[in-house]
């Protein structure tokens, strides 16, 4: 019982971890683009496609921390 209280703890853990770890690049970039190119289509556009992103990312981390 207890090793699998520590399993799923450490399986949640990595999920988290690779999650923001990737996520913080993604985010990251996108601020970096629209603070440099300011345009109302460029920020509609890196908005969709940073939650695209970020959903990919945490499909990703949960598939390879099964």
């Amino acid at each position: 019982m207890e090793s699998d209280l520590y399993f799923y703890t450490n399986m949640v853990r990595n999920i988290l971890i690779s999650f923001f770890e990737h996520g913080v690049w993604a985010v990251g970039f996108f601020y970096l683009l629209n603070k440099t190119f300011e345009n109302k289509q460029l920020m509609k556009i890196s908005k969709i496609t940073t939650v695209v992103v970020l959903f990919l990312f945490l499909f990703y981390s949960i598939i390879t921390s099964v």
